[in-house]
């Protein structure tokens, strides 16, 4: 089965995109994430969502691709449909996204990875 909250969006925007960026890191560093400031990288964007590399205080990078969307569409839906972010390549849901940001654990994408 295929995630729908992974799907390609329509009608983004990067100030959008870049105002939830923000937000994001907001509540990551509420709960304790050390993140340095985002660098945007227009490469990495891809069915509306925009790319950007989040350098963390152990010196690893986090690449993110935020939708370009309403921040209520991907911060405060809870269906399936609430579009995803995704970090390192995995498709998460804004709360996971916000936890991992903040996790003290170094994480990967796949199965496993530290």
């Amino acid at each position: 089965m295929i995630n729908p909250g992974s799907a390609p969006l329509d009608d983004t925007s990067e100030e959008l995109a870049a105002a939830n960026v923000e937000v994001l890191l907001a509540a990551a560093r509420e709960r304790g994430a050390v993140l340095g400031e985002p660098v945007r990288d227009p490469a990495a964007d891809r069915d509306g969502r925009y790319g950007w590399d989040l350098p963390a205080a152990d010196g690893t990078v986090v690449r993110l691709l935020m939708p370009g969307v309403e921040l209520t569409r991907i911060r405060d839906d809870i269906s399936a449909q609430a579009p995803c972010l995704y970090l390192n390549g995995g498709a998460w849901w804004w709360p996971d996204a916000v936890g991992l940001l903040a996790s003290r654990v170094r994480w990967g994408s796949a199965p496993g990875a530290q």
